[in-house]
């Protein structure tokens, strides 16, 4: 029986002719070409669209130091934050960072006053978020409230450093300002960006009665005697003294200098990164103004050692 041949096969099929069939399907799929996923091209598009936009230009001094002070606005110097503000605070401060990233630092500029503004330190964040007014019944003022913190360079020949803390006890003193604690510190350039604090010895005092305590001590329509003056003069000029280590310096059993890494530095800014315990300090200056030229250290060395 002969087989039929090959070309009888190719064009036999489901009763007609595939070789007549074949020039209409490539037609058709010539007028409808074949599409790739739609999920596939918004992907291009968008990877296209993403390498021809202009990259954002980084921040200048001036706008990341604008960006960090709005970013710690409304942190109550960092006691009242949310991660997702922790984590905003902490973008813009390295922002600002990346400004002096690579060069040492202009240590004639620390000199002077700075307030803080913003801390992660676990140490400090209790001290300026203490609130003690929600323990107490409508009305009654809180016990003791929390003013300014600041901390106090002087020149780097001298080496001293100081952490002020001004508070009040109302209504005996003024309400934020009444009294004052410093913790004194000597301080020793380490590297272009780094230097050491040891913790040397506290003070309370500076103390500024209210109106109500000056009142009772002595009151204005009777006579002052020496006693009353005595109280007030006493008062004012009250002073306690004593000796104050660090956590790491009552550890070591010595006079240990504590790292504090100074991350960025200019006449209006200081940031600070503490090692033991850990935490970012963020200061403004007070007053205004630099810190006095030509006596410090530092300034276009090499980067933190």
């Amino acid at each position: 029986m002969a087989l039929p041949s090959r070309a009888e096969c190719s064009t036999s099929y489901g009763g007609g002719s595939r070789s007549a069939a074949a020039p209409a399907t490539a037609r058709r799929l010539r007028a409808y070409p074949l599409r790739r996923p739609a999920r596939q091209l918004t992907a291009s598009a968008t990877a296209a669209a993403a390498a021809a936009a202009p990259a954002a230009p980084p921040l200048d001094a001036a706008g990341a130091k604008s960006a960090l002070m709005s970013a710690v606005e409304f942190t109550q110097r960092g006691a009242n934050t949310t991660a997702a503000v922790r984590g905003a605070v902490e973008e813009a401060q390295v922002a600002l960072e990346a400004c002096q990233s690579g060069a040492g630092l202009d240590y004639s500029l620390l000199e002077g006053m700075w307030r803080l503004v913003y801390t992660t330190a676990p140490d400090v964040v209790p001290i300026v978020g203490l609130d003690l007014s929600t323990l107490l019944p409508a009305g009654l003022p809180a016990p003791v409230k929390v003013g300014d913190v600041y901390q106090r360079f002087s020149a780097v020949q001298e080496g001293r450093v100081e952490n002020v803390i001004r508070f009040g006890l109302p209504p005996f003193t003024r309400p934020e300002d009444g009294v004052t604690f410093t913790v004194g510190a000597s301080y020793e350039v380490r590297s272009p960006r780094r230097i050491a604090l040891t913790f040397l010895e506290a003070e309370l005092g500076s103390v500024k009665p209210s109106p109500l305590l000056e009142t009772l001590l002595a009151p204005a329509l009777l006579p002052r005697g020496w006693w009353n003056q005595r109280a007030l003069l006493g008062l004012r000029e009250f002073r306690l003294n004593f000796p104050f280590r660090s956590a790491q310096q009552v550890a070591a059993g010595r006079a240990v200098g504590a790292s504090y890494l100074l991350s960025y530095l200019d006449s209006e800014v200081l940031i600070g990164r503490a090692q033991a315990p850990a935490g970012s300090f963020i200061f403004v200056r007070e007053g205004g103004g630099g810190g006095q030229g030509g006596g410090g250290q530092g300034g276009g060395g090499a980067g933190e050692a």
